[in-house]
């Protein structure tokens, strides 16, 4: 698999657990606009996927790596507005299992994000 295909299984991936709402919120919009950048996704592709939504599948990468990044990527994601309710905890805690990680890997990166956030 291309790192340009692994990116935009990444991006999908995002798209899919912030659609698990029904609703994309202007925080999430935001972050997945510069998140398609960073991955070097082109526009065309990236308004592919938002058109698309409700046929998005998550697909678990076969790298530990990209598993780990995905999981930060949905944690911040889910902590955007500076704190992760139980709910959205409970997506996160499904969403590593099924990337292959453990609880602990999860709250790991929780801790991690809310230090980042604290020194900013």
């Amino acid at each position: 698999m291309s790192e340009r295909e692994i990116n935009l299984d990444h991006f999908k991936n995002l798209v899919a657990v912030s659609m698990a709402d029904g609703f994309l919120d202007d925080d999430e919009r935001e972050f997945l606009e510069e998140r398609a950048e960073e991955l070097g996704l082109p526009s065309e592709e990236v308004a592919e996927v938002m058109a698309n939504t409700d046929k998005l599948e998550f697909v678990v990468p076969e790298d530990e790596e990209d598993r780990e990044e995905q999981l930060a990527d949905i944690v911040f994601m889910s902590m955007v507005d500076g704190t992760i309710e139980d709910k959205e905890y409970q997506l996160c805690l499904n969403i590593a299992e099924r990337l292959e990680l453990k609880k602990v890997d999860l709250d790991e990166v929780i801790a991690l994000t809310k230090r980042l956030w604290n020194q900013s």
